[in-house]
């Protein structure tokens, strides 16, 4: 199989710098063949691949697929002319700014016969990925709760980032929020009976039309008394913790719990008063993303997560938002 021959709007991303050349240039099944950005020039090491505006990368009849690591805003904008134009998409969480738009973006993919993907990557990490699986085969008993934290500090640099902007889809539950809620979406679905959440506003930035949600807290209930508790936030100290509590036992992810990475390899399990460690093999979580998601554009596996449930998961976040703003 030939690579799937993608490019990049928005070249000069972060996480396209942090993660995604790195992730293709070590994959066997997709290459960057172009790549545009509208503020300023291009990284020196794809200056070569530079094709000017994001509307010629689209046209360019070399792209199959498009990534995009926009501003949450601009994702429906670009995701769309990319479909449109025939091209696979994979674009980064949160696919759309909310459950009613990540519906229409899946929409307009169906009538253009293209795939539709949102790169969160957490599902990819083989740690994250024993351990939901452990749970599902009742290492611990039955789940009774889920504590998740990602918090981190956008420092005085970061007074311009978007994600201090409502109106480009900024706050910290839009941003990780899908991290905390994996484990939530996994093992118990989206649909809690009752849900109550804490908000602390940001300041209002320059430039922005008002404050977003600098940290979030919240409790998830379900009937039969499990509970999940989640908090994200921009102003806090870093923290990527997964906590998963059965009637037997715990089982514990610290250290880039979500995010993984090569020192990412330890769970802790804790049965009979007795803590064990669980280590897996570490993986480019980003490289496997981008394997899966070529060979899914291919038709040669389906993309594993399906769109109901990205649609649910931004329905839930969602939901909690607007239980803080009550």
């Amino acid at each position: 199989m030939d690579p799937l021959r993608i490019g990049v709007v928005g070249a000069r991303s972060m996480i396209a710098e942090r993660a995604l050349y790195g992730a293709i240039a070590e994959s066997s099944h997709a290459e960057v063949v172009a790549v545009a950005a509208a503020s300023g020039a291009v990284p020196d090491h794809v200056a070569h691949l530079d094709v000017g505006s994001y509307d010629d990368l689209i046209s360019d009849e070399r792209v199959e697929a498009v990534y995009i690591p926009l501003p949450n805003n601009l994702h429906r904008r670009w995701a769309t002319a990319a479909m449109q134009a025939g091209k696979h998409v994979l674009c980064e969480k949160p696919l759309g700014l909310d459950a009613t738009e990540t519906t229409e973006m899946f929409q307009i993919a169906a009538d253009a016969g293209v795939l539709l993907a949102e790169a969160w990557m957490t599902p990819f990490d083989p740690r994250w990925s024993a351990v939901i699986d452990m749970v599902r085969d009742g290492a611990i008993g039955d789940l009774q709760s889920i504590q998740a934290s990602f918090t981190f500090t956008i420092g005085p640099d970061g007074a311009a980032n978007y994600r201090w902007n409502p109106e480009k889809g900024g706050g910290a539950l839009a941003d990780v929020g899908v991290y905390c809620l994996g484990a939530v979406e996994a093992l118990w679905g989206h649909h809690p009976v009752n849900i109550d959440t804490s908000i602390e506003w940001s300041a209002v930035q320059e430039g922005a039309s008002g404050p977003v949600d600098a940290t979030t807290a919240s409790e998830l209930h379900w009937a039969d008394g499990r509970r999940a508790s989640i908090r994200c936030s921009f102003v806090e100290d870093e923290q990527q913790r997964l906590e998963l509590v059965g009637t037997t036992g715990t089982i514990l992810l610290e250290d880039n719990a979500f995010t993984g990475g090569a020192a990412a390899t330890d769970a802790l399990v804790q049965r009979d008063g007795q803590t064990t460690t669980v280590s897996v093999e570490p993986a480019n979580l980003y490289r496997r993303m981008v394997d899966a998601f070529a060979l899914a554009a291919r038709g040669v596996e389906p993309w594993p997560r399906s769109s109901d449930n990205t649609i649910a998961m931004l329905a839930l976040l969602d939901e909690i938002a607007s239980r803080g703003s009550e």
